[in-house]
């Protein structure tokens, strides 16, 4: 066996099952290794779909999700993956090929430091040098994109080190296990005293409270001291089944009821101290709690940081309040989802005025056929700012699933499709529809061949106000004007088609749910065009 064959069986060994990939210089012997031991290749037509494959697999999955790409620019184009993963928190790996470790420095083909590149973005970066070391290399990779907050990793692997011989022997094996941290007895104490002087707290439940699997612990903690709970926009939602102290996102773009203003207590839970939540510059107490010590301590004035398992936290918090027979805050939590019943009723009379005066179709009629349609256990992918934005502001009021796919924190646009290949590769019983803007539907369109090519069937909304929404919003706001924010038409339906998919426009909404339920149905891709009037959640015109 060769080095190709002893990294491909370290891959197969730790569960992985496939590898999304373009070709190139760099990964024949990969490639030809990976068929060897059964692991499936996904070729796509951008190495960005290739990253986002894998980082959306991580996302989904909390397991290591795993692309290659060639070497050069392939490796830099692949890093836009990377570099969400990054903002995330999800665990990938990304392998790079490159040319031989004999000639690196010497002006090889694509002759450039890799490592070097990736490394500011990743949990752990190297080039594999030795052959015999492969598992250890592997090793390495996935206990940092596993431990702690989770994260991105990345190997270089050279054409040599590759096709170098290799004696049959050990490969190291099974996911690394997790090794929670449980908050100290003290921090416990602290926060209990904390929660007992408030009267308006607030939770806010970020990606790392969804990573770490806090689901049950935090609607237990929620539902037990009637306190509301909220999200950060972009981050992982841990809110699977309707909760009624959940109380939407909070930072979005379009704004939202006021809850921070008001809370006199914030509990972080895995979540970034961010634009999203005010950087923390209010005069609330805040307790925050993060599974990395390193994101702690990066702002004075927080009254308790715990580094521990948000999940772990939750579940001592919930058995100390319990123990100190602690009062819940029905009414604060009464408040907060007035407040949000209000809002929302508020941005809907607002779009179906602006939808009844410009005629034709608007986001929120996606948002009504969607809520209609959609099961409990559909993935869902939302690509793009403005619709994105509708999105949030509508569905994600009562639940807010780990299964519901955004762009995540780095605000990403174009990832769709790569997350939806990757959602139906992880879960091939379950209905995945893709909710894209037509800004972000065209960075990688023709990934549709890809996806119909290789029987990777899912439905693809595309809400089409020709123009950057979100962007072109501001612009008319504060300048008066768009300037390079507005789009042509694009004849969406008629490229699906082109790339071996299905499409079909939709210009009514007496046909639009006949049509939706219809397209989930099928055995490929199906892209449904749906041309709406423009204009953000609140702020239309």
């Amino acid at each position: 066996m060769n080095g190709a064959d002893l990294f491909a069986q370290c891959l197969k060994a730790r569960g992985v099952e496939w590898i999304s990939t373009l070709c190139g210089h760099g990964l024949n012997e990969i490639y030809a290794a990976c068929l060897r031991a059964g692991l499936q290749l996904i070729d796509v037509r951008n190495e960005q779909t290739a990253a986002y494959m894998a980082e959306c697999a991580g996302r989904l999955s909390g397991r290591v999700g795993v692309c290659a790409v060639s070497s050069g620019v392939a490796h830099a184009n692949a890093l836009t993956g990377v570099l969400n993963a990054h903002f995330d928190g999800a665990p990938m790996l990304l392998v790079t090929g490159c040319g031989p470790l004999a000639t690196r420095g010497m002006g090889h083909f694509q002759d450039f430091d890799q490592v070097a590149l990736a490394a500011p973005i990743c949990k752990y970066a190297e080039a594999i040098t030795r052959p015999e070391r492969i598992p250890e290399y592997v090793h390495r990779a996935w206990e940092a994109a596993l431990s702690g907050r989770p994260g991105p990793v990345h190997l270089t692997f050279p054409m040599d080190v590759q096709t170098a011989a290799v004696a049959e022997g050990w490969v190291a094996g099974g996911r690394p296990m997790r090794h929670p941290q449980p908050p100290a007895a003290t921090d416990l104490k602290r926060a209990v005293d904390l929660l007992a002087a408030c009267e308006r707290p607030l939770v806010v439940a970020g990606s790392g409270a969804y990573y770490a699997g806090a689901e049950a612990a935090l609607a237990e903690f929620a539902s037990a001291f009637a306190t509301p709970v909220c999200a950060p926009i972009w981050d992982r939602g841990a809110v699977p089944g309707p909760l009624d102290e959940f109380v939407g996102v909070v930072g979005a773009a379009s704004g939202g009821p006021e809850r921070l203003a008001d809370a006199d207590l914030l509990l972080l839970l895995g979540a970034a101290a961010d634009y999203r939540v005010n950087y923390l510059q209010g005069s609330a107490g805040v307790i925050r709690v993060d599974a990395d010590a390193q994101r702690l301590g990066e702002l004075r004035g927080v009254d308790l940081e715990v580094a521990a398992d948000p999940g772990l936290f939750l579940t001592g918090l919930t058995e100390a309040c319990i123990e100190r027979q602690m009062r819940g805050f029905e009414v604060w939590l009464g408040q907060v989802q007035r407040r949000r019943d209000n809002y929302c009723a508020g941005i809907r009379k607002g779009g179906q005025a602006a939808a009844a005066q410009r005629g034709g179709l608007h986001a929120l009629d996606i948002m009504g056929v969607l809520d209609a349609v959609l099961d409990p256990e559909d993935v869902v992918v939302v690509d793009g700012g403005n619709i994105g934005q509708w999105f949030h502001q509508t569905l994600a009021r009562q639940r807010y699933p780990g299964h519901w796919l955004s762009c995540g924190a780095s605000g990403v646009v174009g990832y769709g499709i790569g997350g939806a290949m990757a959602a139906r590769l992880l879960f091939p019983r379950r209905r995945v529809v893709l909710l894209s803007g037509d800004g972000s539907a065209t960075f990688n369109l023709t990934d549709l061949e890809c996806a119909a090519r290789q029987r990777l069937p899912f439905l693809m909304v595309v809400a089409d106000d020709e123009s950057w929404g979100i962007t072109e919003v501001g612009h008319r706001e504060r300048y008066g004007k768009a300037m390079s924010s507005h789009l042509g038409p694009v004849d969406f339906a008629a490229v699906a088609r082109g790339l071996g998919a299905l499409g079909v426009r939709v210009d009514s909404a007496a046909e639009l749910e006949e049509v939706l339920q219809r397209a989930l149905a099928e055995p490929v891709p199906a892209l449904v065009h749906v041309p709406v009037a423009g204009g953000l959640p609140g702020q239309e015109g």
